[in-house]
């Protein structure tokens, strides 16, 4: 149920320490745990995060991507961690709303080291893990430092580069506190809102229409983008995607979403869930 937001420089121990604490509630406290790396996901889009990172619509492609993908794991048995560097303060602040929304706990974990001692890390790294020159400095300047002040940064656990893992702590942070009450800003539209219904079946229509539209053509490949839908990509579109399969995937999401409904509940929001899901469950 609960969400751990990995938050800090890069290279500053993030991905160590998500283990760690995958670890601790895999092996100590016997729970599943759903670890959502940026790392796996860039590898599944093929691109190398020197190269991600420099580009505006990639990146937010990735952020899409672990929200979405963080939204769909959470249940009441689970902890999920998400493993990125969450630097963006308003990308916290959409996790805090969704995940709030769902009456999930959450908290942050933080990595503080300062950029030079993240940047010696990064220099002490294999060449693929690596962090080129630019893209390190243009992420540490965009970096938004959270601050405990703020409720979607709170609870936040601080962690120096030495110091052992407060794994207690943690548990505490997410499992004795009582669930968060959606609000007004948080809650979704209701299940028997018939626009929002509409809109749901209407508009995953016609993005499977489109699909349909680009087989008839022959158009096969990756990054397909889609017909009507300009800057919305399949990650791959080939012979052995099914009109049977689209419409299982298209109903399996429309499950999904009238139990778990959008975070925010306009049209286009329900078109980039959907291709993300197709992209998850049909194109991979």
């Amino acid at each position: 149920m609960p969400l751990i937001l990995m938050v800090g420089l890069p290279s500053s121990g993030k991905t160590t320490r998500a283990r760690e604490i995958q670890k601790f509630f895999t092996e100590q406290q016997h729970r599943e745990v759903i670890l959502i790396s940026d790392n796996e996901i860039m590898s599944n889009m093929n691109i190398e995060k020197n190269v991600l990172y420099l580009e505006m619509k990639k990146e937010k492609d990735l952020r899409s991507k672990l929200h979405s993908d963080a939204l769909k794991s959470l249940t009441k048995e689970n902890v999920v961690i998400l493993d990125s560097g969450n630097f963006i303060k308003g990308f916290r602040y959409e996790l805090y709303c969704s995940s709030k929304s769902l009456s999930t706990p959450k908290c942050l974990v933080v990595c503080d080291i300062s950029p030079e001692k993240a940047w010696e890390l990064n220099e002490n790294r294999t060449d693929q893990e690596k962090y080129v020159r630019k893209t390190f400095n243009d992420l540490v300047m965009r970096y938004e430092e959270p601050n405990h002040s703020n409720r979607w940064d709170s609870p936040l656990i601080n962690l120096q580069l030495d110091d052992t893992l407060p794994a207690e702590e943690i548990r505490k942070a997410i499992f004795e506190v009582a669930a968060p009450v959606p609000n007004q800003s948080t809650i979704n539209a209701p299940l028997n809102s018939s626009s929002y219904l509409y809109d749901l079946d209407q508009k995953t229509q016609e993005v499977i229409n489109s699909i349909i539209q680009l087989k008839k053509q022959g158009v096969e490949g990756e990054n397909i983008e889609l017909v009507n839908y300009e800057g919305k990509y399949l990650n791959k579109l080939d012979k052995s995607i099914s009109l049977v399969q689209l419409a299982k995937s298209r109903k399996q999401f429309l499950s999904y979403a009238k139990s778990h409904v959008s975070t925010a509940n306009d049209q286009t929001n329900i078109v980039n869930m959907f291709i993300q899901f197709l992209n998850k469950s049909v194109t991979c």
